[in-house]
């Protein structure tokens, strides 16, 4: 009973409060805990611990949060699967703006699902409930979650792969589009580049940061509050996964689809580009620059 009485603790503390009164302190303390209960998981099961560096991150919107937040969801899901087989179902995104209680939602969700792992592997304790930091802002949470994420994928069987990055550059790619459009019976879409072999995580992931510097510049142009991540830094690293790389992707997701929202872009469906039979880091790196390549004629048509 100890687990559970301090499960619903935590989570009755934090439901306690009314939603408009939820912060990012609120958001942060409950992914402390996950983090926590992870690393318990992690020593039970004999998995490597984390040895990265976090990312440097200046500032963070809520909706930044969230698209992390549902990352962290997925990864807690394809764990909890490999050890019950039992999925978890996602809360519904809000229709309106993010804010700290559509995170804290997400992150409850994720925590549901490590409370089933613990059962399944027998862990009858679990960590002391984190203090609430009253200074913890957007960007500490965005950042947490993103260490969380990278430590749960080296506990999963399947981690992330080249075809979960694809699926979130195709989306990105289909957003752009439909800004790029003005007939939606003649979609904007843009065509792929040549393909280049030999392509690793590492360079996919700094084209991905060139898409998101681009995404970035036309937002800043808008008015629009971007993600501010130390790129120099990152353009740096060397030691890339798959999984730093659907991280990132994320980002440039959640930066691509509040952009061309604020735009009032199109719908349109996604690329008419046949997918890969079996997908690597090329083909990622292939649907990346033609991303890039959108982004910047999005950037020069907006500039006219």
């Amino acid at each position: 009973m100890k687990k559970v009485a301090s499960f619903l603790t935590t989570v009755c503390t934090i439901g306690a409060l009314n939603a408009a009164e939820i912060e990012p302190p609120d958001v942060y303390q409950a992914v402390r805990q996950v983090s926590q209960d992870i690393e318990l998981i992690r020593e039970v099961m004999g998995r490597p611990k984390l040895d990265a560096d976090a990312w440097v991150v200046e500032h963070a919107e809520p909706r930044h949060v969230y698209y992390q937040a549902q990352t962290l969801f997925r990864k807690v899901d394809r764990l909890k699967r490999q050890l019950t087989v039992e999925a978890t179902v996602m809360p519904s995104a809000p229709l309106f703006e993010i804010e700290p209680q559509h995170v804290l939602q997400v992150v409850h969700a994720a925590q549901e699902g490590i409370e089933a792992i613990r059962a399944e592997l027998g862990i009858n304790y679990r960590s002391e409930l984190p203090e609430r930091e009253a200074d913890r802002e957007p960007r500490d949470v965005f950042r947490e979650i993103v260490q969380v994420d990278r430590q749960l994928n080296l506990m999963l069987d399947r981690p992330i792969q080249p075809q979960d990055v694809y699926g979130q550059i195709e989306l990105a790619a289909t957003y752009v589009a439909g800004a790029l459009t003005s007939d939606e019976s003649a979609p904007a879409y843009g065509e792929l580049p040549r393909f280049e072999p030999n392509k690793e995580p590492a360079d996919v992931y700094r084209r991905v940061l060139e898409c998101l510097g681009i995404a970035q510049a036309i937002g800043e142009q808008h008015g629009i509050s971007v993600l501010q991540l130390n790129m120099r830094r990152e353009l740096r690293r060397r030691d890339i996964r798959p999984s730093d790389v659907y991280d990132l992707a994320t980002t440039v997701l959640a930066e691509v689809a509040y952009l061309t929202l604020t735009l009032d872009a199109l719908d349109v469906d996604v690329p008419p580009i046949e997918r890969p039979k079996h997908i690597f880091p090329s083909h990622v790196y292939q649907l990346t620059s033609m991303l890039q390549e959108e982004l910047a004629r999005l950037q020069t048509q907006l500039s006219q």
